[in-house]
């Protein structure tokens, strides 16, 4: 798996061995970023991060701060060695990784207004994820107005799961077989 755009183009990134981590497909994670726009100067969180390709993506792309949330000790060390890559490549971008439960108080996040969050959670336990962060009032808060993109498992059902939340003014895009909930967080719709 490379970074595929910007200052770390072509680095490759380490992914920890086994099932635990299953990256987005470069494609999927091209067409999306690049669906996206401008990352210049935006405040990222990559919640569920396993090996931080999307936050680092978004770095790569002059993102001016990245938090990656991860709880896997031994993800986190992958996320880390994948960081030192992509500085050595001239990315100078403010990084940091939490070694954390992305459910267990994200709004903690050193980073007043977020601009967007990745969120990438394994995929038996997406729609769980989800909902209980829609219904952690903190959580509404602390995201309200910012992009919040949920990769969708490609279960049958699951994206009437994800579009009809009454706090996410949304839509769905898809790219290949992989589908995101792109939306902003708004408790007043």
């Amino acid at each position: 798996m490379n970074i595929i755009s910007g200052i770390a183009r072509r680095i490759e990134l380490t992914v920890p061995a086994g099932l635990a981590v299953r990256p987005t497909s470069v494609r999927a994670r091209k067409a999306l970023f690049d669906s996206l726009g401008d990352f210049a100067g935006a405040n990222v969180v990559d919640l569920f991060a396993g090996c931080g390709g999307l936050g680092l993506e978004a770095a790569s792309r002059g993102a001016a701060k990245v938090v990656l949330v991860e709880n896997s000790r031994a993800h986190c060390s992958a996320i880390e060695e994948n960081v030192e890559k992509i500085r050595k490549a001239g990315v100078n971008s403010e990084i940091i990784v939490m070694a954390s439960d992305a459910l267990g108080g994200v709004y903690r996040v050193k980073m007043p207004e977020p601009d967007i969050i990745f969120a990438d959670p394994p995929y038996p336990i997406s729609i769980e994820c989800f909902e209980q962060l829609m219904a952690d009032e903190r959580f509404v808060e602390w995201a309200k107005g910012c992009y919040l993109i949920w990769e969708i498992p490609s279960e049958s059902g699951a994206v009437g799961k994800f579009m009809d939340h009454p706090l996410l003014i949304s839509q769905i895009k898809r790219f290949g077989s992989t589908q995101f909930l792109v939306a902003v967080v708004d408790d007043e719709k």
